[in-house]
């Protein structure tokens, strides 16, 4: 077990006054949070910290290791600027892992883009089809999509995959749109291999589709052929929403957004995943995004598509 475990969960907790706020500044979980403080107790064999349900408070034990360790962390980040400046742009490698099944191919574009501004920094983008598939070692940062189990993995969240209820014109003109999630088993469904629709509020909805598909791709083509409803996110069927070969509804209902993390496993992160991180956190603003927010949709499109 690293010596430093549980060290840096610590002095978030002394310095935020709370587990609480330790996890939203770390990124993980207040569980996590409080497990590897007690393990860090244990360990020493002495408490560092005093709990009850109205205040947080350092014991005279703690309050010496947390300066102690505090000294200890800001050498730490002075070295590392030290050696940073060794370097004028970062170099290295990157290994990525990108869901395939819907967030590919918009995932794929802002690695061209980051790697666009930075051709030192090698990249390996790896597909993959299921979070079952992933090992989180094999990679430098692994791009999770929605609510992450509690773990020892470290993430930031920089956005959101926006699903939206997607046809054809063709289709719309002949079926018309449902008037609410149970209405959807009255029309054509394209769906993936789940044949699940999920909503916002955790609503899932079971669906007999004719026509399935794993990937994101395979179901809008699908859609833009009229054989169906699709649920697809936005950032899939954008262009074809500016251009009119699909139409999206509007209803509050027929949304699902999940979040977007950027997970990795290092302690200190090297320069080259830093900056990626810090890359998706300003190209993104954390908004749920919405079918109308393509800006290029022509108003007689709009206008069917508030429909």
């Amino acid at each position: 077990m690293s010596a430093w475990r549980g060290i840096e969960e610590f002095l978030a907790v002394g310095s935020k006054g709370s587990f609480t706020a330790a996890a939203d500044a770390l990124g993980v979980s207040k569980s996590y949070i409080s497990k590897t403080v007690n393990e860090l107790e244990e360990r020493l064999g002495t408490q560092l910290i005093l709990r009850n349900s109205r205040r947080l408070s350092l014991t005279p034990a703690g309050e010496i290791f947390y300066k102690r360790c505090a000294s200890m962390q800001d050498n730490l980040v002075e070295l590392e600027q030290e050696i940073a400046q060794f370097q004028s742009e970062p170099v290295g490698s990157l290994r990525i892992g990108l869901s395939d099944t819907f967030g590919s191919d918009f995932m794929s574009a802002l690695v061209a883009d980051f790697s666009a501004l930075h051709p030192d920094i090698l990249i390996d983008a790896i597909a993959y089809l299921r979070e079952a598939d992933i090992v989180q070692e094999d990679f430098d940062i692994v791009i999770r999509y929605g609510a992450l189990p509690d773990s020892e993995l470290r993430a930031r969240l920089f956005g959101y995959l926006s699903y939206c209820l997607c046809a054809s014109p063709d289709y719309v003109a002949r079926h018309g749109w449902p008037n609410g999630a149970d209405d959807l088993s009255g029309h054509l469904t394209l769906t993936d291999t789940s044949r699940t629709f999920v909503f916002n509020g955790d609503k899932r909805l079971r669906l007999n589709s004719r026509w399935a598909s794993n990937s994101g791709v395979a179901l809008r083509w699908a859609a833009r052929r009229g054989l169906g409803i699709a649920h697809l996110p936005v950032s899939v069927v954008r262009q074809d929403l500016v251009d009119g070969r699909l139409l999206a509804m509007d209803a509050d209902w027929s949304f699902h957004d999940k979040e977007v993390w950027a997970v990795y496993s290092h302690t200190i992160l090297p320069a080259s995943i830093r900056l990626f991180i810090d890359f998706l956190i300003a190209r993104f603003t954390k908004e749920k995004i919405r079918p109308w927010m393509a800006g290029d949709i022509s108003p007689e499109t709009r206008a069917i598509v508030h429909s």
